[in-house]
């Protein structure tokens, strides 16, 4: 039985559907177990998922994984591995009062980044996982995270290092 991904375009029509493998109009949207193997962050994670949404024909068994079933199984990996999700990011920057464009700058990350991790569309890894739950944790490491890079700190810095007695 072959698992294939139907476009987002797909997600819109009314079931059932057209079956792309046996043509007939039996398609509809069901759950399943679904024993998962996902790798991420260089490591293989396998999970059970109880109830899997997928698209299935009712006439010849094809399965298909939807994006709305892309979504659950990367939700569920975060989950699995204790990753925070893209709503807890959302919601602590809102508590924070922080932007994704600060944020990503305090992180020393591209904006684009932290803006796929809050859509779902990126999964971070634990190292940076650890690092944004230490800085939404510590106000101290978030004062210190914004200082670093400004223009004030690296005068500071310039200033602090000792001066060379070599001379050429």
């Amino acid at each position: 039985m072959n698992k294939k991904t139907s476009s987002s375009r797909s997600a819109a029509k009314p079931y059932p559907r057209h079956c792309v493998e046996c043509g007939k109009v039996a398609v509809a949207a069901t759950t399943i177990p679904y024993k998962a193997e996902l790798k991420h962050d260089g490591k293989l994670h396998k999970f059970h998922i109880p109830k899997l949404r997928i698209d299935k024909c009712a006439s010849c068994g094809e399965e298909f994984f939807t994006n709305a079933t892309d979504e659950q199984l990367t939700a569920s990996l975060r989950s699995a591995i204790g990753l925070l999700p893209p709503e807890e990011i959302r919601r602590q920057l809102g508590v924070l009062g922080i932007s994704q464009r600060s944020f990503a700058s305090h992180l020393r990350i591209a904006p684009e980044t932290v803006s796929r991790w809050m859509t779902g569309l990126a999964i971070q890894n634990r190292a940076l996982d650890t690092f944004m739950r230490i800085y939404f944790a510590f106000p101290a490491v978030r004062r210190s995270l914004a200082k670093v890079g400004s223009p004030s700190q690296a005068s500071q810095e310039k200033s602090r290092r000792p001066q060379s007695s070599i001379r050429a």
